[in-house]
């Protein structure tokens, strides 16, 4: 008999407005389903993934399958490779320089985002700015100081600055695809650096590779995503799931 396991993902931690950021339940999915894919996983969004609703993981074939009733969310494979790619260190003070440029200080798709939002003052908010950095096209970069990080806040980290390094005005992109690999969780209370950068643009989908840096240049992790603009027509909550069907 198949095993069937359960997960639900707090209201708080919500990307666009009525479901949850991409990579915090992308990195929810992976852990949930280690032992039916292994340590190195590619998690592909189906559906935007619903808040403090009941989810269930079952593997198939190799696989492991979350669903939301009848409704396939997403998709846990093996990665294909061990280590997502490579993205430059910077140093504090050139991270805390970029975080002046955030685009989202002028204009936010999504403002009550877990991750990078401007509009969240609750506790659970890890207020990311992620803005370019000085003489590195297609790079941005911000400091996070975590409070006491677990494995899927380390992959919301690594989520949502890829997603800085696209043009985020007008219609915005939204993760589809994300595969991350954690070292090592920081140490609570002291300074970390997130950077991101742009690989390459093929049509609406974009992908973009981030790590977290300690200020010595220690990696704690590293990710490559797959994030898709969304239709200017579609009104939000098609788009949110447009977006994941690519």
């Amino acid at each position: 008999m198949t095993e069937v396991r359960t997960c639900r993902i707090a209201r708080t931690h919500n990307g666009p407005p009525g479901s949850a950021n991409g990579g915090y339940a992308c990195g929810m999915f992976a852990r949930i389903a280690v032992d039916m894919v292994g340590p190195a996983a590619v998690v592909q969004l189906h559906a935007a993934p619903p808040l403090d609703t009941e989810l269930t993981v079952q593997a198939h074939r190799g696989r492991a399958l979350v669903w939301h009733e009848d409704e396939l969310v997403a998709t846990v494979s093996a990665a294909v490779h061990d280590q997502p790619a490579v993205v430059p260190f910077v140093t504090v003070a050139a991270a805390e320089r970029a975080s002046a440029f955030f685009g989202g200080l002028a204009s936010h798709p999504f403002p009550e985002c877990l991750v990078c939002g401007t509009a969240r003052t609750d506790p659970a908010a890890l207020h990311l700015t992620p803005g370019s950095v000085d003489g590195l096209p297609g790079v941005v970069a911000c400091t996070w100081t975590p409070g006491d990080p677990d494995l899927d806040t380390m992959w919301a980290v690594l989520d949502c600055p890829g997603g800085w390094t696209l043009d985020q005005s007008g219609s915005p992109y939204v993760l589809g695809r994300m595969s991350a690999r954690v070292h090592a969780v920081p140490p609570p209370g002291e300074p970390t650096i997130v950077v991101a950068q742009h690989i390459a643009t093929v049509g609406r989908t974009a992908r973009v590779a981030s790590a977290l840096f300690g200020p010595d240049g220690t990696e704690f992790g590293r990710a490559e995503a797959t994030w898709v603009r969304l239709s200017a027509s579609s009104d939000l909550e098609s788009r949110e799931r447009e977006c994941l069907r690519w």
